[in-house]
């Protein structure tokens, strides 16, 4: 009689099938488990941050002496916990961009917090001092002055006339229209000018005497030069 060898059917895929569902699911867990811990470890992160409410700030990277120009180079930046009102004192990121070649008034030690009273801007854009004239309307082409404008000064003495400053360049002017409660014709307004010292000291003169008016020059060839005209000269008409 004759033995049948064992038939490798359909019975025989009954393990394998199950231990491909195991190791499926035993795939799916761990994928599950790793997901949940990244989310979790995210998660963990935003909170931290959310927690954390250090703020950058300004600090000098090295010493700055008072009168230098202060730029993005001599400053460094800490994160530090501090509230809305001391925050408002120091100097913050964005503000460091816009320095501009502002000046140190304070000497800074490195690693101290920058102020903002520590740095200020400059007098003007060309290292010159900017001086201000009280002077009428009348006296300054009736107040027709903007920033950015060239005027001459004109000093009328006892016995001459003289150009004592050419082609000054008008940095502010006050509202010329605001001439008092009463509206007097006669109130002065300021225009503030950029000059070098030596002009300083004859704007400081002129303004003491008080005769002085502002010629607008503003795109005409500079006066630098013109000799004083005496009195007696204008007064003959020229001749």
């Amino acid at each position: 009689m004759a033995v049948s060898a064992p038939s490798r059917g359909a019975g025989d895929a009954t393990p394998f099938r199950s231990r491909r569902r195991m190791l499926s699911a035993l795939s799916a867990g761990h994928l599950v488990m790793i997901v949940a811990g990244l989310l979790g470890m995210l998660l963990t992160l935003a909170l931290l941050r959310s927690a954390d409410r250090r703020v950058e700030v300004a600090v000098a990277a090295h010493d700055v002496r008072a009168g230098t120009v202060v730029n993005e180079h001599d400053v460094r930046y800490e994160r530090v916990k501090m509230d809305g009102d001391l925050l408002t004192t120091v100097l913050r990121p964005d503000e460091v961009a816009h320095l501009d070649g502002a000046i140190a008034t304070e000497s800074i030690r490195a690693g101290e917090l920058i102020a903002r009273t520590d740095v200020r801007s400059a007098a003007t854009p060309s290292k010159l001092r900017a001086v201000s004239i009280p002077i009428e309307p009348a006296r300054a082409v009736n107040g027709d002055l903007v920033p950015g404008d060239r005027v001459d000064v004109m000093l009328a003495a006892e016995h001459e006339v003289a150009i004592i400053i050419a082609n000054a360049e008008v940095l502010e002017v006050s509202d010329p229209g605001d001439r008092g409660a009463l509206g007097e014709v006669d109130a002065q307004f300021t225009v503030t000018l950029a000059v070098d010292a030596a002009e300083a000291q004859l704007l400081a003169a002129a303004i003491t005497d008080g005769d002085i008016l502002i010629a607008r020059t503003t795109g005409a060839e500079s006066a630098e030069g013109t000799p004083p005209m005496p009195i007696d000269f204008v007064e003959s008409g020229g001749n």
